[in-house]
C-alpha cells in the first residue's frame, strides 16, 4: 500500500507551489520539535544534550600521571 503511494508520488510531478508548501509543513514541524526539545531542557535546569561536568578534586590524580623527583643538595661554593 504505501508502496504503490510513493510509486504514485514519484511519477507525479510537483508544482513549485506544491513544494513551497510541503516545505514550509516540514518546517513548522521541525520547530515543533524544536521547541519541545527547548522547553524539556528548561525544565532540567540546563540546555538539552549538556550534562554538568563533576568537579574533579586537585589532589585526585591519575596514577600515570604522578611524577618522581628527587631533590638534590645545593653545592656549597667556596
Amino acid at each position: 500500500m504505501y508502496q504503490s503511494y510513493l510509486l504514485y508520488q514519484a511519477e507525479r510531478p510537483k508544482s513549485a507551489r506544491d513544494q513551497r508548501e510541503e516545505d514550509i509543513r516540514a518546517g513548522q514541524l521541525a520547530a515543533g520539535f524544536a521547541r519541545l526539545w527547548r522547553g524539556l531542557g528548561q525544565g532540567l535546569g540546563r540546555g538539552p544534550g549538556r550534562r554538568p561536568r563533576s568537579p574533579r578534586p586537585a589532589e585526585v590524580r591519575p596514577s600515570h600521571a604522578t611524577v618522581s623527583c628527587t631533590a638534590r643538595a645545593a653545592s656549597s661554593r667556596a
